[in-house]
């Protein structure tokens, strides 16, 4: 069973590399429309999308050699002026509830960008560091809201790879959550390890294991768990969330 959607999800990889040409407008208009078609909580449509093209705001944001990113911002701030200009000033719009809803809008929306820009040629990765970044000397983004996602997108030099992807099994459970065996968890992650003691060089892997580093599970634990790094990380996040009065 496929189609030509079916056919473009599965062919997804991220592009970091892309060329010095702009997006088109009416290729940009396209997908940013189909964004806006995306399933949102009561038809609020809780986001707004900013989009960057000027590279010295693209830089701030620490974005390099990419020449659009679109921040997503879960947004109540549109919802709560539309309230108040009709006279509904006592409207509760940064709940927690509000706060998550709005998340999920934002990053639906911005994922169909992502499927449509990927089915006309573009290529595109995700900046998930958005939601730590201090972005109101950038953008600008006002009380009641929060950065949820950033895509940044063009087209690609070249194709990427298709990375790996845990089995079904691991990831699929069916009316209540399974917890794994021991070997449940070696065999869903066999194929990680195979791929990172194959593809690494025999000297890269004598240089990994100088550093303690032995299987796949050790490189990711000191490379992306590092607890000062995601420290760092956790108080933007947390600093974003009290700033934008959303009450969590």
């Amino acid at each position: 069973m496929s189609n030509e959607v079916i056919e473009s999800l599965k062919k997804h990889r991220s592009i970091r590399s892309f060329k010095e040409k702009k997006i088109e407008k009416d290729i940009l208009d396209e997908i940013i429309g189909v964004g806006l078609r995306a399933a949102n909580g009561g038809n609020l449509q809780g986001y707004s999308l900013i989009i960057i093209d000027d590279l010295d705001r693209l830089e701030k944001l620490g974005v390099y050699n990419t020449p659009l990113a679109i921040v997503a911002l879960a947004d109540a701030y549109r919802t709560k002026r539309w309230f108040n200009i009709f006279g509904e000033d006592k409207v509760a719009v940064n709940t927690a509830h509000g706060f998550f809803i709005n998340n999920w809008d934002a990053l639906i929306c911005l994922h169909n960008i992502a499927i449509a820009a990927e089915s006309l040629g573009l290529g595109t990765y995700y900046n998930g560091d958005v939601t730590s970044m201090d972005l109101k000397n950038v953008i600008n983004n006002p009380e009641y809201t929060f950065p949820s996602g950033m895509l940044c997108l063009g087209y690609p030099k070249d194709e990427g790879k298709i990375l790996d992807r845990l089995p079904l099994e691991a990831i699929v459970h069916y009316n209540s959550y399974k917890i794994p065996t021991e070997k449940d968890i070696k065999k869903w992650y066999g194929e990680k390890e195979r791929l990172f003691q194959t593809r690494n060089s025999k000297e890269r892997l004598k240089e990994l294991k100088d550093k303690g580093i032995f299987n796949i599970a050790q490189a990711y634990s000191k490379s992306k768990f590092k607890k000062e790094e995601l420290d760092r990380i956790s108080e933007g996040i947390k600093r974003n969330i009290k700033e934008s009065g959303y009450d969590i």
